[in-house]
């Protein structure tokens, strides 16, 4: 990734290189996605497809989206995304749906085991014959239902992995799109910064049992060296853990200057507040899962005061958007279903910006030539062209196999306990270019 300095705002820090691929200009307001038609040429194969991915939805059919979500377990307050894809469900039903049909989710509980996510996946594919897959979350989860969509020819868009290449090929795997950058550019971003804030700083990272940790460990120390920071040995949180204070307390008496969470979000409390006790004042990094203030940083208020993150969409709980208009129609339609009190939750929003995607990509396969059917879906995914106000950079768009990575900008903010928000401390972007992190 090339590199290059920019200006920002509040603080002039280095910056990934700009995005090669060509974003839509077009506006909207609100959760509006009416900016345009599919980005680009490339075309998904139905070689080997049952007949019925190139068959059009008959008129008024309703379209049954299915997303398998951790509803339970440790990693319960993320399922509750699927309260944002109600929401703006049923804000296109109101409206009529989508050229006469309606939208209708079945969600199943998956616990955040691959192992169940099969067994939705088989589900989903067969009695329940969903049009698409939403929201799949984990790379153990994704890898292992991938060959059930592929063989079904049955889009699993928008999944959610830290992989470089899970989601962003294609050309190999063209029934599976992911919705986040990969690690290496939130490991390049928080390692620019630390180095930016206190160049030749040691650091210590906190490594998970999970494959995102393992994302973040097979990138953070070359990104950190690369910065001129010194990597001191990690500390590795066993599968299965309930608590990380045995591990903390190993990172505090390294006395590095910086440290940085590469776990699940459920760590991350019980991280901070271990720092916090230990009295660490060095730099605080967490990877952008924990990045929801309202759920995961503001119960242990002040134990998190002063950590940074990477930010890609707005936080609900965060009072800088307490009057944005997008932000506005998020919590009227969130308000609409009774599900006011999880707006502020950062997985809602996320579950919502996700439906907002998936709603242009159906009504750009709409338009296409055979209508509304499953192969037209996914080309209209790997060809996406949308502005989405409630992303810190809106106009997002992917190319086929010369781009597919969707959002490729974002912030490195800061939290204060005293607002409960975050202030932009740098941005970054990357180039999406296919291979570029194998």
């Amino acid at each position: 990734m090339k590199i290059r300095p920019a200006a920002v705002a509040t603080a002039g820090l280095l910056v990934l290189g700009l995005a090669a691929c060509g974003n839509s200009k077009s506006q909207s307001t609100g959760g509006s996605t009416d900016s345009g038609s599919a980005s680009g040429t490339f075309t998904v194969s139905t070689n080997g497809c049952p007949a019925d991915a190139t068959k059009e939805l008959a008129a008024g059919e309703t379209i049954k989206i299915g997303t398998s979500q951790p509803l339970s377990g440790p990693l319960a307050s993320a399922g509750l995304g699927i309260n944002g894809v109600r929401a703006y469900f049923e804000r296109i039903n109101r409206a009529g749906g989508i050229n006469g049909h309606k939208l209708e989710l079945v969600a199943k509980d998956d616990a955040f085991d691959a192992a169940r996510a099969v067994s939705n996946a088989q589900a989903f594919t067969g009695p329940e014959k969903v049009f698409a897959n939403l929201m799949q979350v984990g790379t153990p989860a994704i890898r292992a239902t991938q060959p059930i969509y592929e063989a079904a020819c049955v889009p699993q868009l928008w999944a959610i992995a830290t992989s470089a290449t899970l989601g962003h090929d294609p050309a190999g795997h063209r029934w599976t799109a992911n919705v986040i950058p990969p690690a290496p550019v939130e490991s390049k971003a928080i390692a620019d910064y630390i180095a930016q804030t206190k160049p030749g700083a040691s650091v210590v990272e906190l490594v998970g049992p999970e494959d995102l940790a393992k994302d973040f460990h097979a990138s953070f120390p070359k990104a950190a060296k690369d910065a001129g920071l010194k990597v001191l040995d990690p500390q590795t949180v066993p599968a299965g853990a309930t608590s990380v204070e045995t591990q903390v307390a190993a990172m505090v008496a390294a006395k590095p200057d910086a440290v940085f969470l590469e776990t699940q979000p459920n760590y991350c409390p019980g991280f901070l507040t271990a720092l916090a006790r230990s009295g660490y004042k060095g730099i605080i990094a967490v990877n952008s899962s924990c990045n929801g203030a309202g759920q995961w940083i503001s119960p242990v208020d002040p134990a998190g005061d002063g950590l940074v993150t990477p930010m890609f969409r707005k936080d609900p709980a965060d009072p800088r958007y307490k009057d944005d208009p997008a932000m506005q129609e998020y919590l009227k339609d969130l308000e609409a279903i009774g599900a006011s009190k999880n707006a502020p939750v950062g997985n809602v929003l996320d579950g919502y910006n996700h439906a907002v995607l998936l709603v242009q990509n159906l009504k750009d396969a709409a338009a296409m030539k055979g209508g509304l059917t499953r192969a037209n879906l996914m080309t209209a995914a790997w060809n996406t062209k949308i502005s989405r106000p409630l992303e810190l950079e809106p106009n997002n768009a992917t190319a086929g196999p010369d781009d597919p990575y969707l959002v490729e900008s974002g912030e490195i903010v800061q939290y204060s306990a005293a607002t409960k928000g975050w202030t932009t401390k740098s941005k970054f972007a990357f180039e999406g270019k296919t291979n570029q992190f194998k």
